[in-house]
């Protein structure tokens, strides 16, 4: 007969969101302790002080490997957590415009879906190997992230209630921290463009550090962003049961 065992949802939450992170400090650390200058180097060879994500994982070596690795043990939870995210938001009752309410859902999920896929592509398919496929799953990540929490913020506060439902705390600290953090992406991300094109035009020192850094920043503030699903299960306690 088959077996089964059940895991916590926080458990669940708490890997899969702190290992992008545990993976994004140690690839950028160890390139800076052991791989500066490779890491660090420009097509106009100025003086820069961080490391990209991508010359990280895709030049220097055993970064790539922990960052695939990581993102290989994550990927599953991920989808998991998106799909069952899903469940949950589709089963509200207090939700007003119900024919309209799970095609919204839907698509929702659908464009996170594409930016966990396109997330994967980035980690497996490094700009030194297949340059235009590296660069469009860039674009396409970007673009599913922050339409994905666009749509999900718009949904939070816009989307008609019941007339006789009220937020509860809970609900109203959820949607302001992923208004603070969907904020905080798109200004760090509109911000390492500037530096981005600056530095391309001008090859000044240290402007693609700066660059750098914002990206880390797009990084962190995503994973914290989708992390405040973390607040809401929480609350609902819950297991997964997985047979074997």
């Amino acid at each position: 007969m088959p077996s089964s065992v059940h895991i916590p949802v926080r458990y669940l939450l708490w890997f899969a969101y702190s290992l992008p992170g545990f993976a994004l400090f140690s690839c950028v650390g160890l390139s800076i302790i052991k791989d500066f200058e490779k890491s660090t180097r420009t097509h106009c060879n100025v003086f820069n002080f961080l490391p990209s994500i991508s010359a990280s994982i895709g030049d220097c070596e055993p970064q790539r490997y922990i960052w695939r690795l990581c993102f290989a043990l994550d990927s599953i939870p991920r989808y998991l957590i998106a799909y069952l995210q899903l469940i949950r938001l589709l089963n509200r009752h207090h939700i007003g415009l119900p024919e309209l309410y799970p095609f919204v859902q839907m698509s929702n999920s659908i464009i996170h879906f594409l930016e966990l896929t396109f997330l994967l592509l980035l980690t497996y398919i490094s700009s030194n190997e297949i340059k235009w496929i590296h660069e469009c799953s860039f674009v396409g990540f970007m673009i599913c992230s922050l339409v994905h929490m666009l749509l999900t913020v718009l949904i939070d506060y816009f989307w008609p209630r019941t007339i006789k439902y009220l937020p509860s705390d809970q609900e109203r600290s959820a949607r302001s921290k992923r208004l603070k953090w969907f904020i905080v992406n798109i200004m760090s991300f509109f911000i390492s463009l500037y530096f981005y094109f600056r530095h391309n035009s001008a090859c000044e020192a240290n402007i693609y550090s700066m660059y750098c850094l914002f990206e880390y920043f797009v990084v962190l503030t995503n994973i914290a962003y989708h992390s405040v699903v973390m607040d809401e299960w929480d609350q609902q306690g819950g297991q997964i049961q997985i047979f074997y």
